[in-house]
């Protein structure tokens, strides 16, 4: 069995005008929902090759926000399970002098299923203001299933929300001191959830919020914007996550803290009918290292309740060491749990760090990526040098399924993928 692509799924439907009624029903569209990329796999080069060479995924000079950050790097990756497995890998770019819209879907191709090559790019018809940092959502479930993908892009206080099957666009203005959450995510309905902090004004606790953007298919989206639940201090990085094949409005949202004891992981979940919130004790003498992706795991089906974030975390004495802390949260007896693990990486010279799950709802595996300031990339189990030459402000774009791989952008240009 196989999942409806987006072309099956909207057909006979209106979505505006003739062009882009065309573009969205074209071939490129078997691709069910999301991301886009590049043809085959360019430029792809061994694990020892030098990426000196290849220029920074920034954006023209006299900009002041990046396209791509280690938070938020341009790509998303759905997981849904059931009568069938998909895991989907998408990227999303601007292309052209018009700044174009674009997104590409890559799938696991050659004889051990361990390369990403990309169907052809999907574009929109869209304009993307210069400056804007683009984004995209994921969700446990097919984007192809859900009859819906939802793209879209931060410039200042503006927070735009392009739908696949919507009539007209959704424009959010955000608080000032408002800290959103990456990446959005999707259920089956296709209502996109895009959670955010803001302070609450009582001493360092701060408030959970949610703007949720609706709506049928070929009708203007609706958006709204509702407080869930606080905390008592302040997150310094946060992440938010699907879990595999829950249709209903979820997520499970991640974030590290750093209090007057030590660093503080914490973990929400976010189901229709609840929210849970968990947070760990103290891990004492350190700080949350702040230029980093957090990996965060669901099990699946949602009743199971296990869920992990992983982080890393900074000792406070210079120069700094960097441990690994994973915090598991499950039902009783085995509850809430805290795990280090040494990383073995040069003392103060972090530049980056991300963490990723492999999409596997039984059992939790991570790839772990570490950029030096000297441009040297570690990777493994056990860290260890694996590429030179990487600059600094590369997000970071690491694509998991069952496997994972490193994303290289050339120049402004769409991602390619390599095996880590």
């Amino acid at each position: 069995m196989t999942a409806p692509s987006l072309r099956e799924a909207k057909a006979g439907v209106d979505v505006g005008s003739p062009r882009r009624v065309r573009r969205l029903t074209t071939a490129a569209l078997t691709a069910f929902p999301m991301i886009v990329a590049l043809q085959a796999c360019h430029g792809c080069t061994t694990h020892s090759k030098p990426l000196a060479d290849r220029p920074a995924s920034s954006l023209p000079t006299g900009t002041s926000m990046p396209r791509f950050t280690v938070s938020n790097p341009g790509l998303v990756t759905t997981y849904e399970i059931g009568d069938f497995v998909s895991r989907e890998v998408y990227t999303i770019d601007v292309v052209g002098p018009r700044r174009i819209l674009q997104t590409t879907q890559f799938a696991e191709r050659g004889p051990e299923r361990d390369q990403l090559g990309a169907q052809p790019p999907v574009p929109w018809d869209v304009e993307v203001p210069d400056g804007a940092q683009l984004f995209g959502a994921t969700s446990g479930i097919s984007p192809g299933l859900a009859h819906q993908f939802w793209v879209g892009w931060l410039a200042g206080p503006r927070l735009h929300l392009q739908a696949l099957m919507q009539k007209a666009p959704v424009d959010i203005t955000v608080a000032a001191d408002e800290s959103l959450i990456f990446p959005p995510v999707m259920d089956r309905a296709g209502t996109a959830c895009l959670y955010s902090w803001r302070p609450t004004g009582a001493g360092a606790a701060t408030a959970l919020w949610r703007h949720v953007v609706s709506g049928q298919l070929n009708t203007a989206a609706v958006a709204t914007t509702e407080a869930l639940s606080e905390i008592p201090s302040r997150p310094v990085v946060s992440v938010a996550a699907a879990i595999p094949g829950e249709p209903s409005q979820h997520a499970v949202l991640g974030w590290v803290e750093a209090t007057p004891a030590g660093t503080v992981l914490g973990l929400a979940i976010v189901m229709p009918d609840r929210l849970r919130v968990f947070r760990s004790d103290p891990i004492a003498d350190t700080v949350p290292f702040a230029n980093q992706r957090l990996g965060v795991w669901a099990a699946a089906p949602a009743s199971l309740q296990r869920v992990r974030l992983t982080a890393v975390v900074a000792s406070k004495t210079a120069p700094a060491a960097y441990r690994v802390a994973t915090f598991s949260v499950a039902p009783a007896p085995a509850g809430a749990s805290l795990s280090l693990a040494n990383t073995d990486l040069p003392a103060g010279q972090l530049h980056a760090a991300a963490i990723d799950y492999l999409k596997n709802h039984v059992d939790p595996a991570f790839q772990q990526t570490f950029l030096l300031g000297d441009g040297t990339l570690w990777t493994g189990k056990v860290p260890h040098a694996q590429r030179q030459g990487v600059v600094l402000n590369d997000p970071l774009a690491v694509a998991t399924t069952m496997n994972a791989y490193w994303g290289v952008r050339s120049g402004n240009g769409p991602l390619t993928f390599e095996p880590l």
